[in-house]
């Protein structure tokens, strides 16, 4: 089983996103998941590929030559051996079914309901072992035949796009600053129109003080 992924920033994100999908296409491979991710900074792709194993390090040779990579961030690629595993699973898979083979053997011979009863929850389950061990086979079959390829990509944002939307958001930062300190001095109109009232009666009496002893 091989498993690799690629990570690189690219000088052109739109190029190199129709690139790679032509890429797909050509090698016989697909895209089972794709993401998008797009900010203030950069934007990017990430793509989850299935190829045909062995044309793996095919596929990846010819992105890396024709993505319009600007700087290689990561390439790594892992490989499995899973041959002793599969060679097990498949054994046990052929004793179970033989074992299933002789259960429906007795189930003919069966004497009683008793028999019948206990050889056919037998059966169930054996069954149920035989279905999940042959869905891991399968899976691990997918797997050996096509391997997966994780290619993420981006684009750093040009400082004048970023400019623009960082001054806009500074305006609408700054409004909404403007917008809570209208609400507190509107809380604290209370507070405010004692210590005005509270200075003007301390005027008021200073000057009343005053004229009485001039008089």
């Amino acid at each position: 089983i091989k498993d690799g992924s690629i990570s690189f920033e690219t000088s052109d994100i739109e190029k190199t996103y129709s690139k790679i999908k032509t890429s797909i296409n050509l090698y016989g491979a697909y895209i089972s998941e794709e993401k998008t991710n797009n900010n203030d900074n950069n934007k990017g792709y990430e793509f989850i590929i299935r190829v045909p194993s062995q044309r793996f390090d095919s596929l990846v040779s010819h992105i890396i030559k024709n993505a319009n990579i600007k700087e290689l961030d990561n390439k790594s690629t892992q490989i499995k051996d899973v041959t002793e595993e599969y060679i097990d699973l498949e054994a046990r898979i052929k004793v179970k079914k033989e074992y299933e083979i002789q259960l429906l053997e007795l189930l003919k011979k069966a004497k009683n309901l008793a028999e019948t009863i206990e050889i056919q929850k037998q059966l169930n389950e054996l069954r149920i072992e035989i279905e999940a061990s042959e869905g891991k086979l399968k899976l691990m079959n997918d797997l050996v035949n096509y391997s997966t390829l994780t290619v993420s990509f981006y684009e750093e944002s040009k400082y004048s796009s970023r400019f623009f939307s960082e001054f806009w958001d500074a305006i609408i930062s700054g409004w909404q600053v403007f917008l809570q300190l209208l609400n507190i001095i509107t809380y604290l109109w209370v507070v405010i129109l004692v210590f005005f009232l509270g200075r003007w009666g301390y005027k008021y009496y200073k000057k009343r003080n005053i004229n009485k002893k001039q008089e």
